[in-house]
């Protein structure tokens, strides 16, 4: 099986190299990403990738090349920025390629999702967000929802906390230009069988997540969940959805200060001679920053509360996964709980587990047992609970 991960020298990316390496029915890896990204890449291929995987430079505006990079593969990890993902599944449909992302942050996914026929009509599958968010946490909803007769709310909460030495100005989680887009565009919520544009940061609440995550103060950003599962779940009846975040609190406090002073905006500003975005010029100094050294120790809980009925009977569902650093890869819970759900899905196409086409979410597709069962060699373990009245008719 050949499986191509494309934005290779990404942050995120790692989880899911590392995971397709140590994957015996994965024989042959091909990083790809931009020329300038040269040592990164090679260092990548050098050091993870079980002398599976080869660096090939691409340039994702030079459609030819892109081609060219996939040829041959069964699945495609898409890891580049949420951006591009339209047309890297135009190359996925030419060259007869499995395609997953790790999300399209709403308005891109629904585009994607126009999509769906022409990938079926090739015989193929576009999983359409998988990571922990979206991606686990679409396929915990799909188990819980499958275990109701109908569907009332389905309520999606993500904790995150980092307690490792912050020995860098500002220790991002993912790409920052995702994380500033979830910060300033308005996201959405689905309410009463209608979707709701609200502002971000909208609805926060404390919410009480094991330890070590503890409790936090979640709330509404952007996200492809809030596009997908109601549309996918109306047929059960849904009614009501939400996703709320909660990142590391000194990231998030910095980040609001820096999206409040204008440096998240698009729009040019001429200082001098010189014309830049403020947010062109954020995410050139903030790629200059050293890497941490500290050892990781970040930690997350994915919650998904799905509620309804079954044989009448009013029911309450949680799934559940806490998620920590990886010890077996040295590397923390940000790029593994991510990454390590893409190179399963891409060994799940690859091997014909996932057999639905189109381009699909992960929770119209992917079958949970079997996708669950696979995160568990990875130290990804999910539980759920079922709570009902006793003596109800």
């Amino acid at each position: 099986m050949k499986i191509t991960v494309l934005g290779a020298a990404g942050k995120m990316a790692p989880g899911v190299i590392r995971d397709l390496a140590d994957s015996p029915e994965v024989t042959e890896i091909r990083l790809a990403d931009l020329e300038k990204s040269g040592d990164a890449l090679k260092d990548r291929v050098k050091n993870w990738g079980n002398a599976k995987a080869t660096a090939v430079y691409v340039d994702l505006s030079d459609r030819n090349a892109l081609r060219e990079a996939i040829r041959g593969s069964a699945a495609l990890a898409n890891c580049t920025v949420y951006r591009f993902n339209l047309q890297v599944m135009d190359a996925c449909l030419a060259e007869g390629v499995h395609y997953v992302d790790m999300g399209g942050l709403f308005h891109v996914t629904r585009k994607q999702m126009l999509l769906s026929e022409q990938f079926e009509d090739r015989g193929l599958t576009a999983v359409l967000g998988m990571g922990s968010a979206p991606g686990i946490v679409n396929v915990m909803a799909r188990y819980a929802v499958d275990l109701l007769d109908n569907v009332e709310s389905i309520h999606i909460r993500d904790g995150i906390v980092n307690l490792a030495k912050q020995d860098t100005p500002l220790t991002i989680p993912y790409a920052l230009g995702t994380l500033l887009d979830e910060f300033i565009m308005n996201p959405y919520i689905f309410e009463n069988g209608e979707w709701k544009e609200v502002h971000p940061f909208y609805g926060e609440e404390e919410i009480d997540f094991p330890p070590p995550v503890g409790t936090q103060h979640v709330y509404c950003t952007l996200h492809s969940e809030e596009a997908t599962i109601p549309a996918t779940f109306r047929s059960k009846g849904l009614q009501n959805m939400s996703f709320k975040l909660a990142l590391p609190k000194a990231f998030d406090e910095k980040l609001r200060f820096l999206v409040a002073l204008g440096l998240g905006s698009t729009e040019t500003i001429k200082i001098g001679t010189a014309t830049i975005a403020p947010r062109d010029f954020l995410l050139a100094v903030t790629d200059r920053l050293p890497r941490s050294k500290a050892k990781p120790d970040d930690h997350k809980v994915l919650r998904v509360d799905v509620s309804g009925k079954k044989n009448g009977q009013l029911q309450d569902i949680r799934v559940e996964m806490i998620c920590h650093p990886y010890e077996p890869w040295e590397m923390g819970t940000g790029p593994h709980s991510v990454g390590a759900p893409v190179g399963v899905t891409c060994r799940m196409l690859g091997s014909g587990i996932i057999t639905k086409r189109g381009a699909l979410p992960a929770e119209a597709c992917v079958p949970p047992e079997p996708f669950f069962k696979l995160l568990t060699q990875r130290n990804l373990h999910t539980t759920v609970m079922v709570k009902h009245a006793v003596g109800e008719e």
